[in-house]
């Protein structure tokens, strides 16, 4: 057993010790930050376990023309943190929690005001009292003091701590520190304290964003530092409130959030950023990646024309399965996103067996699904939870929706979505149904994003050149995954208290599949118009084409449907109907006149024009934080030219359609 445990500790005395001293702030500033540290040390202890939002903030004492203590409202009062992070409740409606503090060496002028507000969504141990977060932990054998606000869930948490208390992390002698709740999250910290910032993240398998703000005992240095996972499955922004002096260009505060509107007040929006996906950020450094996988980062990479190089096909099924199983760590009910596309129902064939093993045969898992009437989506869901047993072993619920009861939702979806991006929103408005039908009964669910970017799923795939160009093209779709996908996942399931997890990303089963032949990956457009192999994604459905281990198989006009954006499964016609709807609401002249009412990322048409004037009525000045796919959807910036797709979506719907519709006149 290690010798030391972290000492926890409320943060608000030290605040109580200076507050007078203030530099800079005044009187009424400094009342409102003394209140708020008596408050802070007579908080109530309560679980924080599980997904939440995030909101932290610190002065800047990085940059050598820093204002001392300038007049931030976020740091000077823990009321207006509180509120900051009030804003994110939906995030994580299970409580709230906010920690104040000062950090650094008053005798060498690097004291540092701080502030971290944690919303959270208890999904591991949830009844667990002593994983409060923010977390404020005190590393004595090491010399630190470690303040972790973060939003995620560790998957490896108890191997990563193991392996450091057992010393067998690389570095001399065991780890000596205690845990001292059973969070996944507390890891961090220690894994931090032990190794730093950008080795901590490296090692950490799961998805996550978190930030952190360091003491070193001994010299008083403070420091920042934040990260995000390797793919963006959760998101993280920053900014800055400037000094009042303009010219220097420094910032007074950095301010930390999950989400843009926490942020809004609070920082100058022409400062806003959003961290991407497997980078870290440190004022010394700036934004740097850490996730660099070779399949990724090397243009050249090609281990199949090695000798000996071979991917089976049951090493491939063995991953994904590990990779399902990894993401059912939960003690609450879950759930699954049952789209009735390929991706989905191979979730579910390999999930089923798995959780009836775990939780017996006498408890159905729910799954859900969001469409119109006999929409594609909707048949072929419906018939794989046939396929898998039932009602005996399956609750499948089905979201109905018409077009004419979302009209009136967009502008709160596109407030909760926080881009103007057309192709995603267009499939956020059914994810938005579709999550708040699944947060009724449960707060996870599995998802299957992320297999196109991986199998060559989208249908434009059909005129890539060769290999190599397929497998360019899938590099450069996953590097988009954290703002378009996985966005709206995030987004639309958070929106209502729910998490998503999404097994296809899990990075080793990614490493396995990048490292496949692309030529195995290869689409062929006879193939396409036929529903006959040698479609897109056709190296997927055949590795998921037999029995799973309960003896069910997916249904064959499942298996071989059309690949359909969410927007476009939920009905053929959906698109159309809501892009008529939103050219009705944009005049001419509003058209006419848009590239000089929004200069940057100007719309190209009327649906995109409505969506950029809500986001900027509540996000103005931080249009430059959306990025849009190239050309204006995720075909148009292929390598290759391809008649298949236009910005405003699919050009042949009837591709969609399959056997299991009901033939409509």
């Amino acid at each position: 057993p290690s010798a030391h445990r972290p000492t926890i500790f409320p943060s608000a005395p030290k605040l109580v010790a200076t507050m007078f001293r203030l530099r800079g702030l005044s009187a009424s500033a400094a009342t409102r930050a003394k209140a708020a540290a008596v408050s802070a040390s007579h908080a109530p202890h309560e679980s924080r376990r599980g997904m939440c939002g995030l909101v932290a903030a610190i002065d800047d004492v990085f940059s050598p023309s820093q204002t001392p203590w300038a007049d931030v409202p976020i740091l000077n009062d823990k009321a207006v943190m509180s509120r900051a992070s009030s804003v994110l409740y939906h995030r994580g409606p299970d409580g709230m929690q906010v920690s104040t503090g000062v950090v650094g060496c008053r005798k060498r002028a690097l004291e540092a005001r701080w502030s971290m507000g944690h919303t959270r969504l208890a999904i591991v141990d949830p009844s667990n009292r002593n994983a409060d977060m923010p977390f404020n932990l005190k590393f004595d054998t090491v010399g630190k003091t470690v303040h972790l606000a973060a939003n995620g869930e560790i998957y490896n948490h108890d191997k990563l701590y193991k392996s450091m208390a057992a010393g067998e992390d690389g570095l001399d002698g065991p780890w000596p520190h205690d845990r001292f709740s059973g969070s996944d999250c507390e890891v961090i910290a220690h894994a931090y304290a032990r190794h730093g910032g950008p080795k901590a993240a490296s090692l950490l398998d799961g998805m996550f964003a978190f930030v952190i703000f360091e003491e070193d005992h001994e010299t008083g240095e403070v420091k920042a530092f934040a990260a995000r996972d390797p793919v963006g499955i959760k998101p993280l922004y920053y900014g800055r409130t400037l000094c009042p002096d303009a010219n220097k260009g420094d910032a007074a505060a950095y301010v930390f959030s999950s989400e843009l509107k926490a942020l809004v007040g609070h920082v100058d929006p022409s400062t806003v950023v959003a961290l991407p996906p497997g980078h870290y950020w440190s004022p010394e450094t700036g934004v740097v990646r850490y996730y660099q996988p070779e399949w990724l980062m090397n243009d050249d990479y090609a281990p199949w024309e090695e000798d000996g190089h071979h991917v089976s096909d049951d090493e491939i099924r063995e991953a994904f399965s590990k990779a399902v199983q990894k993401r059912m760590m939960a003690d609450v009910d879950y759930g699954f996103f049952l789209s009735g596309g390929v991706d989905s129902c191979i979730v579910a064939h390999d999930l089923l067996p798995l959780y009836r093993k775990e939780t017996g045969d006498d408890r159905p898992i729910p799954t859900y699904t969001v469409g119109m009437e006999n929409s594609p989506d909707v048949m072929a869901a419906r018939a794989m939870a046939e396929s898998l047993g039932g009602s005996r072993y399956v609750d499948h619920h089905v979201r109905s929706f018409t077009p004419e009861e979302v009209f009136d939702l967009i502008p709160k979806i596109v407030y909760h979505m926080e881009t103007y991006e057309a192709e995603l929103i267009r499939s956020a408005i059914p994810n938005w149904l579709l999550a708040e039908r699944a947060a009724a009964d449960v707060k996870m669910v599995l998802t299957g994003e992320g297999a196109d970017e991986l199998f060559a799923g989208y249908l434009y795939f059909q005129d890539a050149g060769s290999p190599r160009q397929l497998q360019d093209e899938l590099r450069r779709i996953y590097g988009m995954l954290g703002n378009v996908n996985l966005h709206r996942t995030d987004r639309m399931t958070m929106a209502h208290g729910l998490e998503a997890r999404v097994p296809f990303l899990d990075t080793e089963f990614t490493r396995l599949a990048m490292s496949v032949d692309p030529a195995r990956k290869m689409v062929n457009a006879d193939a396409v118009r036929t529903n006959s192999r040698g479609r897109e994604k056709t190296l997927l459905r055949e590795l998921f084409e037999g029995p799973n281990a309960n003896g069910d198989s997916i249904p064959t006009p499942v298996l071989w449907r059309a690949k359909a954006m969410q927007c476009e499964g939920v009905g053929e016609d959906w698109v159309s109907i809501l892009q008529r709807r939103i050219s009705s609401l944009v005049s001419d002249a509003e058209m006419a006149e848009a590239a000089m009412t929004y200069p940057v990322n100007t719309p190209h048409t009327k649906e995109e024009l409505y969506y950029r004037r809500i986001y900027d009525e509540n996000f103005h000045g931080m249009e430059h934080a959306v990025k849009l796919w190239e050309g204006g959807g995720r075909a148009m910036g292929a390598a290759w030219k391809s008649s298949m797709y236009t910005r405003e979506g699919l050009k042949d719907v009837n591709l969609l359609s399959h056997s299991l519709q009901q033939k409509t006149a």
